[in-house]
């Protein structure tokens, strides 16, 4: 009997633990349920507010101020987990100077890393008038690479008395020192620099004229008046005057070339040479005398 008794209170044991733990499954399993429930209201209240803010906001830009001051306090963090500023390096740099890549750039050592606004340094970057195009980019954790393409410098403008170098673009780079560059182009006149790409692929057509190259000034928003050197002569003429036309200037000044090769025109003593007026040729000589001829024909 006193073993069919244990037997018994061991089954009875056993079955309230059996109970027990279902109770705590079912409790588990409400509890589950009850936090489901309260994710939802808590989803729904977080909307109200945000809408509520995002009013709130709109008339007294607190959450603006709010979420500036979480930013900084996040970007903060990160920073002092090392994702910092330490490291800057700077490719294709020539001709800009270092204080005007910096003001550019505006960043600090030891500023958040990830804060940077890559786009706009970018940006700020292009607007140098030496720079052409620039990229940025982050080698996490701590360093930046910065690569830039400068301008080439193709002639010198001037205008208005001032002196500045201007790429084949045309775009006026006024910052920069124009004594490294004195050997290019001289082009003259307000609307030069958007046209001296035309005059590049004028002069280099013909070799042999562009060693005579002086300079060349824009004429009205129209053409090109170009000055050539003179060959020593009696009456002193320092430069000769082509006046090439608005039209097949390219054709006028490959004439002026052969003309060059097989009479020496521009070894005479001769002031102004007119190629305006397709087939004829006007010839400015020292005393104002004035020789007009076709092209085709020849001096004698």
């Amino acid at each position: 009997m006193a073993k069919k008794k244990k037997k018994e209170e061991k089954l009875s044991s056993r079955h309230r633990q059996s109970k027990q733990v279902i109770r705590e499954k079912e409790l588990q399993i409400k509890r589950q349920q009850l936090m489901q429930k309260l994710q939802i209201a808590g989803g729904v209240l977080l909307i109200v507010l945000i809408a509520g803010a995002g009013i709130w906001a709109w008339k007294t830009s607190a959450f603006s101020r709010g979420f500036q001051f979480v930013s900084d306090k996040v970007y903060g963090a990160t920073a002092k987990s090392g994702y910092a500023v330490e490291n800057m390096y700077i490719e294709g740099r020539n001709r800009t100077s270092m204080e005007e890549i910096n003001k550019a750039l505006d960043v600090s050592k030891g500023e958040p890393i990830l804060h940077l606004r890559l786009d706009e340094m970018r940006e700020r970057l292009e607007k140098i008038e030496s720079i052409k195009y620039a990229t940025i980019e982050r080698a996490l954790p701590d360093t930046l690479y910065v690569r830039v393409v400068e301008r080439e410098p193709v002639a010198i403008w001037q205008y208005k008395g001032k002196k500045s170098l201007i790429d084949d673009n045309g775009v006026v780079m006024s910052g920069l020192d124009i004594t490294p560059y004195k050997s290019l182009p001289l082009v003259v006149g307000e609307g030069a620099p958007k046209n001296v790409e035309s005059l590049r692929k004028l002069i280099d057509s013909q070799p042999e004229l562009s060693k005579r190259f002086v300079a060349a000034v824009w004429i009205g928003d129209r053409r090109w008046n170009i000055k050539l050197k003179a060959a020593n002569t009696s009456g002193g003429n320092e430069d000769i005057e082509v006046q090439l036309p608005e039209e097949d200037y390219l054709a006028a000044w490959k004439k002026l070339a052969e003309l060059q090769q097989k009479e020496k025109l521009l070894d005479r003593d001769i002031k102004v040479i007119d190629l305006r007026i397709d087939g004829r040729l006007f010839i400015k000589l020292p005393e104002n005398e004035i020789d007009i001829k076709p092209t085709n024909a020849k001096d004698t």
